[in-house]
């Protein structure tokens, strides 16, 4: 198949499928995110200093790759952008309300509104021993009935 009828398969696959659609967009998105971090660029406010952001990025970054350089895997030398996102949001979380929700529910610590929980309640948990018995030999005797209706 040529690269351009791949090109358009995928394509029309991506609008009909939505399963489609999210698994491609997911694979782009992890290899997007898996790749080497471009290096901090420093931005200035008005009167010439780094921005809060630039410092933060830069310090995180710097952080990363002597972390990477102390682990010593030759194949790993620079920050991915999603380790960059995750350190940098772990720093911004220390002020920043949405850094911290962010990092919350990455971790799988998002708390779960229990109003919302779907209650149900299991009827036979009241029922005693003896009710239970009785229920069992009425069902069986009930489909021993129908059992002999089928002869």
């Amino acid at each position: 198949m040529s690269n351009k009828k791949d090109r358009e398969t995928k394509e029309i696959k991506n609008l009909l499928d939505p399963k489609y659609a999210r698994n491609f967009w997911r694979t782009v998105g992890n290899a997007i995110a898996n790749r080497p971090a471009v290096k901090p660029i420093s931005t200035l406010d008005k009167e010439g200093n780094p921005t809060k952001e630039s410092e933060i990025e830069t310090s995180v970054y710097l952080r990363l790759s002597k972390d990477l350089k102390t682990l010593g895997d030759p194949n790993c030398t620079e920050p991915t952008e999603l380790e960059m996102i995750i350190a940098s949001q772990m720093v911004m979380a220390r002020t920043n309300p949405s850094s911290a929700a962010f990092i919350r529910d990455t971790l799988g610590a998002k708390p779960v509104d229990e109003s919302k929980v779907d209650a149900s309640i299991n009827e036979f948990d009241s029922l005693t021993d003896e009710e239970l018995e009785l229920l069992a030999k009425h069902r069986e005797q009930r489909k021993e009935g129908e059992d002999n209706e089928k002869e």
